[in-house]
């Protein structure tokens, strides 16, 4: 029924989230994370504040198409391991041409279901925490497998009026659809708050938990070049339905994002911050 409210379903979220990960990741990869653009020059911070030994067991989590592991993989010598997740057969793909070796291994893998029967000295997720339906059962299990004294580190998206590359656009959309996402549906600004990824790690049991904002900033083009970057990779999932609008809505959103942007614009250049929340803690 048209207009009827939806309702998240984790089921079915993770299967549009596999397909769409199939679709944008080499985008993702070569405009991004290994261009170490925008948020992605937190990738060398997350990697040193893991304190990685040469020896040490290291599970890599959304491990995408790699940027993270291939650091890793740079402080390891043969006696470690380096062990990258994710749901996305192409991420992973990319990965394994990036990052190989007799002690590197890359799974196709839930974070909510994570089939290890050995134990990690260090785990990390850059941009994953977020788009998890159930952090608790994430991190819950995280620690089962993280060693009596071993570290996580894990990077998120500050809130978004801090990160305008999401929401000068997002926050378009929704006002002229704003049933786009089944209610309830993770956000990229869920964990924004330190306060509140906090929470969510100490709940969870870590301890000697530490949160520090860092400030990036990218550089999105022009107006035009930002609209079809974000439209055919961070929006790849509902741009179906935004143009199934009709072109009337699709202008009207446009407008309003050019709006909400044009005093990051210099020289017809937009450039943004993006302020990005690194936490570390502990299984103690």
């Amino acid at each position: 029924m048209v207009g009827m409210e939806s309702f998240f379903d984790p089921i079915e979220y993770k299967i549009n989230s596999k397909a769409n990960w199939n679709v944008v990741a080499p985008d993702y990869h070569y405009n991004w994370a290994n261009k170490h653009e925008g948020p992605f020059k937190s990738t060398t911070k997350v990697v040193n504040l893991a304190e990685i030994n040469p020896s040490d067991k290291v599970l890599d989590i959304a491990c995408g198409t790699g940027a993270v592991s291939a650091e890793i993989f740079c402080n390891l010598d043969k006696t470690g391991l380096l062990i990258g997740i994710d749901i996305s057969r192409t991420a992973l793909a990319i990965a394994k041409k990036t990052t190989h070796g007799p002690n590197v291994n890359f799974f196709e893998m839930d974070a909510e279901n994570l089939g290890f029967n050995f134990t990690f000295d260090k785990i990390l997720c850059q941009y994953g925490l977020m788009f998890f339906p159930d952090t608790t059962r994430v991190l819950k299990t995280v620690r089962k497998i993280l060693k009596h004294g071993g570290k996580i580190v894990f990077a998120v998206h500050g809130l978004a009026e801090e990160v305008p590359y999401f929401s000068s656009i997002m926050s378009s959309i929704l006002k002229y659809i704003p049933d786009i996402r089944p209610k309830g549906s993770p956000t990229v600004h869920r964990f924004g708050n330190s306060d509140d990824l906090k929470k969510e790690l100490v709940s969870t049991g870590f301890s000697n938990v530490s949160i520090t904002r860092h400030v990036f900033s990218y550089e999105a083009g022009t107006f035009d070049e930002y609209w079809h970057d974000y439209m055919h990779s961070t929006a790849n999932s509902i741009r179906p339905k935004i143009e199934n609008m009709g072109d009337g809505i699709v202008d009207k959103i446009k407008n309003d994002s050019r709006q909400n942007i044009k005093h990051y614009m210099k020289d017809g250049k937009i450039i943004l911050p993006w302020i990005v929340l690194i936490a570390s803690a502990y299984n103690t």
